[in-house]
Order: structure tokens, then sequence, then C-alpha cells
């Protein structure tokens, strides 16, 4: 969960950054809150790399609006599916905590595995690939969830109660 978190927190101040500008040594700011998640924003953040804009012959190559365009969307689906899976994971983990003790990778020998204590027979079932104690948090809240939507929380009988819808 924080690791999800701290990636997110990361690509946000990255595109934060200050840069000064060659011909006029004013502070300039890529910054999301004025751009948004943008072609501008993109176009900012490789200007502070020393990357020109390619226009007419000049410039650096393969620097073009039409790039820019597809790399902001590009941001804009990874900052929602990381979003989407800090969400899953937040709200499973009070029956993690229940479960296991907020430990996504417990194994104990006890036939449950992982964070919400998956028997394997549930896990494949479900779609889940793997071990599901090798599997971070944000995938096995994702398989989680599936149960949850077909049959409930009554896999978790004592701890299911804890989730945070």
């Amino acid at each position: 969960m924080k690791t999800l978190f701290l990636t997110l927190l990361a690509t946000v101040l990255l595109s934060t950054a200050l840069f000064v500008t060659a011909a006029s040594s004013q502070v300039a700011v890529c910054n999301p809150e004025v751009y948004g998640l943008t072609a501008e924003l993109i176009a900012c953040t490789h200007q502070l790399h020393g990357h020109e804009q390619w226009r007419h012959g000049q410039g650096t190559r393969y620097h073009t609006w039409d790039v820019y365009r597809y790399e902001a969307a590009v941001l804009r689906n990874y900052l929602r599916r990381l979003a989407e899976r800090y969400a899953m994971v937040v709200r499973w983990a009070p029956v993690a905590q229940c479960e296991s003790g907020g430990r996504w990778s417990l194994s104990t020998g006890n036939g449950y595995y992982g964070g919400l204590q998956f028997s394997l027979r549930t896990w494949y079932a479900y779609g889940g690939q793997g071990m599901p104690n090798a599997q971070p948090a944000w995938y096995q809240a994702s398989i989680a969830d599936k149960v949850r939507v077909r049959s409930g929380l009554q896999h978790w009988p004592e701890c299911g109660s804890r989730y945070a819808a």
C-alpha cells in the first residue's frame, strides 16, 4: 500500500520539477496544477531535459505535439490505474490486518496464503496467477474483489465485516 502511494507521489513530484530557461534565466514551473496532465505539461517536462519540440526540421527529433499528446494520455492512464489500485488496497487493508496482521506475503503452512488468506482453490477459481503470497497487495485485493462481487464477504467470516466499502 505504501509503495503504491509513494510511486504516485513520486510521479506527481517529478512532473512539478523546476527548470531555468536558457534565454532569460527566469524560473518556469512544470506544474500539473497549472497545465493539468496535458501535452503542455509533457512539453514543459521535455524542455526540462533539454529537448525542444520538433518544428519545421528544427528541434529534437521525435518530440512532436502528437508524441506529447500520446505521452500525456499514457501518464493519465497510468495514474488512474495507480489510484484505483491504491484505493482497492485501502478498502481491503482492514481485512488483511485482521486475517494476517497486514502481512500480504504470509505463508504459514495452514493452506491459506497472502494477506487475505486465500485457499488455492479460491485463488485459482477467481483467476489468480501464481501463489497468492507472492503477489503484490493490489493483485490480491483485485482477486478478493472478484470473490466479493460474485459471492460476498462470507469467504472471510471473521474479518469480512472490516471491508471498507
